[in-house]
């Protein structure tokens, strides 16, 4: 900012914007009081929960998780990251630790969100702390109130962690090889480029949608870095390859051949990149809701305003936008590839966020062409007078806050719930969830549940059961529940967890 925005008045701002993130964070966290298992968080639980419940040793059970984890490898599926966790959640060590799956989930993705977008705007384009800060604070607050399905991110541990939780340490990933990079001291970039190694390992590990565009990217970059002559390229391109180990690893898995003969026949390499482009160009467009619109147009000033600092030439950017929307759309390709058209929620909750990335920086490669090649254009004047007016400057972010407002209202849907009354599906999250705790449906969830969980612990082994369906599901907290068929996976999770016969639900 100009120097006649006190360094007051930008710390007050920031603190407006900080206290907005925070408040909308407790609901969320609040709501995490509420969470339970459910399908897979049944089916990889089971075998460790059985040996906790016998043992109650820790260490045991992490070593048993890892047994499996080997056996999986080999016939079932290749992640062994991913596959290694989910043997872990929370409800293993009792139904009640079931809590510290969204703490995890909600924990790791914030942060990560904060820190790589703080560094990445301070780093690369030169910005104040605070204003890098407050760029931070406005994507990571969208990000999470407009998440695609925000139960398979957050309040499931077995999708969440699978997908988003990965997510997550590719951003940490990315941050660290910032640091690396740009960091003001040779031992902390030394650190940071040491610690990137084993998480890139780790992430080659996780999902394949995380995994290879990641590696696509890491590998982009590195290229670049080396043809412009900057020693950053190592750290980048070390990473590139701990990753490319692992992924090569995960990919040449025995028990992936056995899962594709089981799931389907591959859709063909052709076929998968024209899905991939189409639902990147579908999942781009689906996610730019009016107030996402709002949000962007909010910050593209103040993103201009950042290109002033920056060393870089900005000379292509439709190449540039075509480039990065290639590296956007591989997200989907393996999936694509192995399964046809066919795309998970929780894997559609990362695409999404993938998007926030997509779109920063196009958007400020796109303000340094236009500052480069269009000097005293249109934006260059906004940006000017938003930027040397504190009266300015607080005008435009109410204007800006009322029009994201509306924007939300418009999301809301209304209609006839039960004894025809009116059922409300709200947007953004935390009104959703605070709708959720306030009118009771939170709690009387999580009380059936409870009394589900204490009623199937003490039925005898191999018993065949039947119980009551749930009366409230939280759209932002149930996956999904079981049915009235025995024989459905989602019934046969559950039967192994509990060492039942079989359980449905009653008619």
């Amino acid at each position: 900012m100009q120097p006649s925005i006190s360094a007051v008045y930008q710390k007050r701002f920031f603190t407006a914007l900080l206290a907005v993130l925070i408040l909308s964070l407790l609901p969320l966290f609040v709501l995490g009081f509420y969470a339970h298992p459910s399908v897979d968080d049944y089916y990889y639980g089971a075998e460790t929960a059985a040996l906790w419940q016998k043992t109650h040793d820790a260490g045991a059970v992490v070593s048993l998780s890892y047994d499996m984890m080997k056996e999986s490898y080999e016939t079932w599926q290749g992640n062994f990251a991913a596959i290694f966790l989910m043997r872990l959640q929370p409800a293993v060590f009792g139904e009640s630790l079931y809590v510290l799956t969204p703490v995890i989930l909600l924990g790791s993705f914030t942060a990560a969100f904060l820190v790589f977008s703080y560094l990445a705007v301070r780093r690369l384009l030169k910005t104040s702390a605070l204003s890098a800060l407050g760029t931070a604070v406005v994507v990571t607050f969208c990000a999470l109130q407009f998440c695609y399905r925000p139960v398979d991110s957050f309040y499931w541990f077995n999708g969440g962690i699978y997908y988003t939780f990965f997510f997550s340490l590719s951003l940490f990933l990315y941050a660290l090889l910032i640091q690396a990079g740009s960091g003001k001291s040779c031992p902390g970039r030394i650190v940071a480029a040491a610690a990137a190694l084993p998480l890139a390992f780790v992430i080659g590990g996780g999902n394949y949608s995380t995994a290879l565009s990641c590696a696509v990217l890491l590998a982009c970059v590195s290229v670049f870095l080396l043809a412009t002559k900057r020693k950053s390229w190592i750290p980048v391109a070390l990473a590139c390859g701990a990753l490319l180990v692992s992924l090569a690893l995960s990919i040449l898995a025995p028990g992936n051949e056995i899962r594709q003969a089981v799931t389907g026949e591959s859709s063909g390499v052709v076929k998968a990149l024209l899905y991939s482009f189409a639902y990147g160009g579908y999942s781009l467009a689906d996610g730019l809701s009016v107030p996402v619109l709002v949000m962007w147009a909010g910050l593209l000033p103040f993103l201009y305003h950042f290109t002033r600092r920056a060393k870089y030439q900005f000379r292509l950017p439709l190449l540039v936008l075509l480039f990065t929307f290639g590296i956007y759309a591989s997200q989907g390709t393996a999936l694509f590839y192995a399964q046809g058209l066919r795309m998970p929620p929780r894997m559609s909750n990362i695409i999404y966020f993938n998007a926030y990335l997509f779109i920063g920086f196009n958007l400020v490669y796109f303000c340094g062409w236009l500052k480069n090649r269009f000097p005293g254009n249109f934006l260059e004047k906004i940006s000017d007078r938003l930027t040397s007016s504190e009266k300015r400057l607080g005008r435009f972010a109410l204007g800006c806050c009322l029009l994201f407002a509306l924007g939300c209202i418009g999301l809301c849907e209304v209609s006839e719930g039960e004894n025809r009354g009116a059922a409300f599906d709200l947007e953004p999250l935390s009104v959703n969830v605070a709708f959720s705790l306030v009118n009771g449906e939170a709690a009387r969830f999580d009380a059936e549940m409870q009394a589900r969980a204490a009623f199937l612990s003490g039925q005898p082994e191999g018993a065949d059961v039947v119980i009551a369906p749930l009366s409230v599901q939280p759209k932002a907290l149930v996956h999904s529940d079981i049915t009235e068929d025995p024989a459905d996976f989602k019934n046969d999770h559950l039967a192994r967890f509990y060492h039942l016969g079989s359980i449905r639900i009653q008619p």
